[in-house]
């Protein structure tokens, strides 16, 4: 009895309850809309405190809902992330652990895509933008997005995005729908450290470096640093022709990035106003995520792959306009795991039995829920579809970070998050915390025997 009491309260407590259910789908079941930007590092929004751009399409959703301030992608590169959030997935799990080509014949057949998994909950599916998934666009039954537009590559290919958006919620408004909302930018900024045309958007020339954003407290190149990270930078220029730049650069850097944030940002409010605009605001559960961080500065670095917190620490919230309060939540969250359990705990579509990933429904109900303590994510480092041969792994909890690569004299890295937001000083190589460091070496072993991961067996 205990336990129907307990089920019963967390049932009454979410923010939305699941009808009654006859005769197939109801209307009142909840419209999801995953807005997902790509490269965006988590800081990269005026919300989370930075005060050198202004994100208020971004801000909007975080004061109408939750916003998770330690939420990670699977892994810092765009197809194994994209494919571990429609998959539910660990990247060493779907075996996508490079740039994959959108061919037929990659993707398992009996590993359910989030379209189809919503397609066979009776909902209408849809999806706008980048895809850059090992699936073609065009294999709607495998996929399950029934409702597919805008995702080749093209000038303004963002500015269209909106538009497609509104046709697929004016056309489905009254009826449950899931809808992903796919950005570039601020991917741009891959073409511009190039000196290259942009993709899609124009920006104008950066001003003087004095001008620009400051430096972060961390963009030297720490001491104690796997060297191998920065061995592979030199396979291609086209993705770190950043390597020998100086501080002024790296601020015009930041500048420009932040102007690509805050062009994508316009292109998430037209979305928003779509909802607004059919009536279906208040019905509609909003998840705001990237696929992937950016350098950002922080150790000279840009792009992505690398494990630091730029890359691989991600935007993630869950919001309902007008409906939901503002708060933050510390939990540890993998977008590329949670995603698929959450939306399904929201909306009672059925979730695979196979996922692992948090129902994040549950902790929106009961803030004082634990899910979960401990987080690990992974890297391949790869120039597009080569892989490099250089794997790693970070282990994160409450207050460290323990990350471990492959090859290399100097393998390991652990940080103090809590004294060391920009990790700068790798205590792996500090007597004083050997006992923190072996716990975590532990730690990652079983989890790899726990879950399949290969990893250890090369250590």
């Amino acid at each position: 009895m205990l336990f129907q009491k307990n089920s019963l309260v967390v049932c009454l407590l979410l923010f939305l309850s699941i009808p009654l259910i006859t005769n197939g789908q109801t209307t009142e079941r909840p419209n999801i809309l995953i807005i997902m930007t790509d490269q965006q590092t988590a800081d990269a929004m005026s919300i989370a405190g930075n005060k050198d751009l202004h994100t208020p399409a971004m801000d909007k959703l975080a004061q109408n809902g939750v916003r998770f301030t330690k939420a990670y992608c699977a892994q810092p590169l765009c197809s194994p992330s994209r494919s571990a959030i429609m998959s539910g997935k660990m990247p060493h799990e779907t075996g996508f652990i490079g740039n994959a080509l959108e061919k037929d014949g990659q993707w398992p057949e009996d590993l359910l895509m989030m379209g189809k998994i919503f397609q066979n909950g009776g909902y209408k599916t849809g999806y706008v933008g980048k895809w850059h998934l090992p699936v073609p666009t065009a294999k709607k039954s495998q996929h399950g997005f029934e409702y597919i537009e805008n995702t080749d590559f093209q000038d303004y290919n963002d500015a269209a995005t909106p538009s497609f958006c509104a046709r697929f919620i004016k056309e489905n408004k009254n009826t449950p729908f899931l809808l992903v909302a796919s950005f570039l930018n601020p991917h741009d900024i891959c073409e511009w450290a190039r000196d290259e045309d942009l993709k899609m958007d124009l920006l104008e020339k950066a001003p003087p470096p004095d001008l620009c954003p400051a430096l972060p407290e961390n963009w030297k190149i720490p001491d104690f640093e796997p060297k191998i990270v920065r061995e592979q930078q030199k396979v291609s220029f086209r993705t770190y022709p950043t390597v020998n730049w100086n501080g002024d650069q790296w601020r015009q850097y930041r500048w420009a990035y932040n102007h690509l944030v805050e062009k994508v940002d316009v292109y998430i409010e037209m979305v928003l106003a779509s909802l607004k605009k059919y009536n279906i605001e208040k019905n509609t559960i909003i998840v705001f995520t990237a696929d992937h961080g950016d350098g950002y500065a922080g150790h000279s670095w840009n792009q992505k792959q690398i494990l630091y917190e730029e890359a691989a620490k991600i935007p993630f919230i869950i919001s309902k306009i007008g409906e939901w309060k503002p708060r933050t939540d510390e939990m540890l969250v993998c977008n590329g795991t949670d995603i698929i359990p959450t939306i399904c705990g929201f909306t009672g579509v059925k979730k695979p039995a196979y996922l692992k990933g948090v129902d994040l429904s549950k902790k929106i109900a009961n803030p004082t829920l634990n899910l979960r303590d401990t987080l690990v994510i992974e890297t391949d480092f790869a120039d597009n579809e080569e892989l490099l041969g250089i794997s790693g792994r970070a282990v994160i909890t409450k207050n460290f970070k323990y990350i471990v690569y492959n090859k290399g004299a100097i393998k390991e890295q652990l940080f103090d998050l809590t004294k060391d937001q920009g990790e700068i000083t790798n205590l792996a190589v500090d007597k004083v915390y050997k006992k923190e460091l072996i716990a975590m070496r532990r730690y990652l072993r079983q989890w790899c025997k726990n879950n399949g991961d290969q990893f250890v067996s090369g250590l």
